[in-house]
């Protein structure tokens, strides 16, 4: 599946799986090379002194050194990280002691200096602890001075060696721990470029993301709008109510349903962004709903002096089983731009029949046409036609080869063979199917009269809204245009239902809900969230909250029935 309008998910984070590993990789170094170092000069300054007061803590140091592997492994790196620089600190300071001032402890200080810089992100840590270390090697400084802590009687020959054995050493860690403090730079900056460039990628596709729901969404709005603006301007403005026809009513109501469905992919966005935009197919009556779908179109054919013909061949079957949702939106794209692009009263023409095994669906237009050398190129979003000077074909065009292929179908282009303009070739696997179960219930009328419900929200078009559906259903609406009017109305008005928008200001509906719950006299009253987000966080938190049932936005009578149907036997 091709995911290029998909939002990229971040497979790398800073301190993910493949840093916790490299944090691994650079301990087990270090801490080998540590023991090495300690086993090694441990036995050399052993044979040159004889002091076993240098040759056992090296020893116990190599152990410790090497301990920190298991360690490591078992507890975390970061844990490894900070042991390692506690044991390196510990016996430098010790042998700077013991070894006195031939040891030159000072030439460590940047090695500890890096150190602390690895292990430590915090920079009140890192401070903190560059602190402790530099009183420490001033500690030891001044020890040689005063001799708090005596160290060993050396030879002037081991103490000539220890000098230069020390700047070897201390050169030595410096230039490791330089190394891996780069390395370790070098990979925080890859990391860091590859984060910009997700947000970067992310940022894009979320334009790309908005500007595909404003598209699919103003075509319908198109259509409502048109069939609106045609009965205002008709209207007599003397009369207060307009005579609307059922065919146009209808048209309006298919309008709002399409809307419903961009709403609800939208909400769908989560499935999306993790890679999850699956195909859903179901049995539908395919030459009815083309028909209803094209004849909504004819209403915005018609504000631009255009007349849409629909031919669909009786070859068709009745039922047949594909996505309806992405079929619906390449129709759409498709009628969309041919009404856009054709030329003033002309005819847009969509076909519909069956050609080797696949139905094909053709949208022709009579406007200027499509050059060949522009015919690919515009299924690029955003490309304008040198002929199609007067606005871009934006998203429409794109969207539908997308969904076509993820039907396993195709869109193409070519020229209009009777006339000027263009067709436009949508072929899909035609799969007959038997017509659909019965849907549910149709909704009982008589069942919820009777009923009292208080609905809070802070929308008066949405409290008008709730209204209208449910005194339809014979129920009795008490309205509260706040969360925190909730409580003190129903322990007036004890209604059957509450029912509580969740986004409110000052008191939401999840807090309603807590303060329904936590109230002797109203816990039992069921309560119901409505709220136009439907991601899935949104409905584990009103689970979480003790709601009764959610229901989502825009709330249908359907939708709404089902729903306190649910709760009668509780209200019973």
């Amino acid at each position: 599946m091709n995911h290029s309008n998909v939002l990229p998910r971040q497979t790398n984070s800073l301190d993910g799986v493949n840093g916790q590993k490299r944090i691994s990789q650079i301990v087990n170094s270090l801490s080998v090379t540590a023991a090495s170092l300690a086993f090694i000069l441990g036995c050399l300054f052993y044979s040159l002194t004889g002091y076993e007061t240098i040759f056992y803590p090296a020893m116990l140091e190599t152990c410790l050194f090497l301990a920190v592997i298991p360690l490591s492994r078992h507890t975390s790196p970061e844990t490894g990280q900070k042991t390692l620089f506690a044991l390196h600190t510990l016996f430098i300071i010790f042998f700077g002691i013991v070894l006195g001032p031939a040891s030159q402890v000072y030439l460590f200080a940047p090695f500890l200096a890096f150190c602390t810089f690895l292990v430590f992100r915090e920079w009140k840590s890192r401070i903190a602890v560059l602190l402790a270390c530099t009183a420490l090697i001033v500690f030891v400084q001044v020890n040689y001075r005063i001799q708090l802590i005596p160290g060993l009687a050396l030879s002037a020959g081991f103490i000539n060696t220890l000098n230069w054995i020390a700047i070897a050493t201390a050169t030595f860690l410096n230039c490791s721990v330089l190394y891996y403090f780069a390395k370790e730079s070098r990979s925080r900056y890859q990391q860091l470029t590859e984060l910009v460039d997700q947000l970067y990628k992310t940022n894009q596709s979320m334009k790309v993301y908005v500007r595909e729901t404003t598209h699919e969404i103003r075509s319908p709005l198109n259509v409502v709008n048109s069939i609106l603006q045609n009965y205002l301007d008709k209207a007599d403005h003397s009369k207060r109510t307009i005579q609307i026809g059922k065919a146009h009513l209808e048209a309006v109501h298919f309008a709002c349903q399409d809307i419903q469905l961009v709403m609800n992919n939208a909400l769908g966005w989560s499935k999306i962004e993790a890679g999850k935009d699956e195909v859903i197919k179901s049995s539908f009556q395919f030459r009815e709903w083309l028909s209803q779908l094209c004849e909504t179109y004819e209403y915005l054919g018609k504000q631009r002096g255009v007349y849409v013909n629909t031919v669909i061949s009786e070859a068709i079957p009745d039922y047949i089983h594909t996505d309806i949702a992405k079929l619906r939106s390449i129709i759409v794209n498709l009628l969309s731009n041919a009404i856009k692009f054709t030329a003033h009263h002309s005819v847009v023409t969509l076909e519909a029949f069956v050609r080797n095994e696949q139905l094909c669906c053709t949208v022709t237009d009579q406007g200027k046409g499509i050059p060949d050398e522009e015919k690919e190129h515009i299924f690029d979003p955003y490309v304008s036609s040198a002929q199609q000077q007067n606005e871009p074909i934006g998203l429409g065009l794109p969207i539908a080869r997308y969904l076509a292929r993820q039907l396993n179908g195709d869109l193409k282009v070519t020229d209009n063979r009777h006339a000027s303009g263009c067709t436009f070739i949508l072929s899909l696997p035609l799969e007959a199917a038997a017509p659909p179960e019965p849907a549910e219930e149709s909704i009982d009328y008589e069942l919820m009269k009777g009923l009292k419900i208080l609905v809070a929200d802070d929308d008066s078009m949405n409290r008008l809204a709730f209204t209208i559906v449910l005194e339809r259903l014979g129920i009795q609406v008490i309205l509260a245009d706040s969360g925190d009017e909730v409580v003190p109305m129903a322990l007036q008005h004890k209604p059957d239902i509450i029912i509580a928008d969740m986004v409110m200001p000052e008191v939401s509906g999840l807090e309603v809900i807590s303060l329904l719950k936590n109230n002797k006299e109203l816990k039992h009253i069921p309560a119901l969230l409505v709220s136009g987000n439907c991601f899935s966080e949104v409905q584990e938190e009103v689970a979480a909250s003790g709601a009764d049932g959610f229901i989502s936005k825009p709330v249908t009578a359907a939708a709404l029935f089902q729903a306190l149907k649910k709760n009668l036997s509780v209200c019973a």
